[in-house]
């Protein structure tokens, strides 16, 4: 609950999480587009795993919230949403486990092509991930589990496949 009164007990930090938790997707995308335009450059192995992994986690991440059916904490919650959203399943979160896995994979490729500046620049991807995610907490879209188990299938998703590919391709 402390998480959820958050933004409703500091007006800067409501307003913040609200613009994090609304943007963040068109964001991502704009990562991942960019990432996909720098392993492309690099190779076709590089861009076979940049775009394979991040689909992947997503699929899993769908097949496993379409398991456990779990509602959002505004439908079970007396919290005040701070952002309009629909009741479809909430855990895992699509926006932790994507946002993880689009940071992850747009580092790698920063790193594979020698770049130190795209490299800390996917660093500041990675920890505005980790913020995207507690956004949607504070909005009172997602429980914090929700958010913790999406943030894991992201990095352990891309741990695990990009460990497998690279010994394959």
């Amino acid at each position: 609950m402390l998480l959820f009164n958050l933004g409703q007990e500091h007006k800067f930090l409501g307003k913040a999480a609200k613009t994090a938790a609304q943007y963040s997707y068109p964001f991502y995308y704009v990562i991942y587009t960019l990432g996909f335009f720098l392993t492309l450059y690099i190779g076709i192995r590089e861009l076979f795993i940049y775009i394979f992994i991040p689909l992947t986690v997503y699929l899993i991440n769908n097949f496993t919230r379409s398991r456990l059916k779990r509602k959002r904490p505004f439908q079970e919650l007396d919290i005040k949403l701070l952002l309009e959203h629909k009741g479809s399943p909430s855990c895992p979160s699509n926006h932790a486990a994507c946002a993880v896995v689009i940071a992850f994979a747009f580092t790698q490729t920063a790193v594979y092509h020698n770049s130190p500046a795209l490299t800390v620049l996917g660093i500041v991807f990675i920890i505005l991930a980790l913020f995207t995610g507690l956004s949607r907490v504070v909005c009172g879209i997602h429980y914090p589990k929700d958010i913790a188990l999406g943030w894991f299938i992201g990095l352990i998703g891309w741990i695990i496949e990009y460990n497998i590919l690279k010994l394959f391709l």
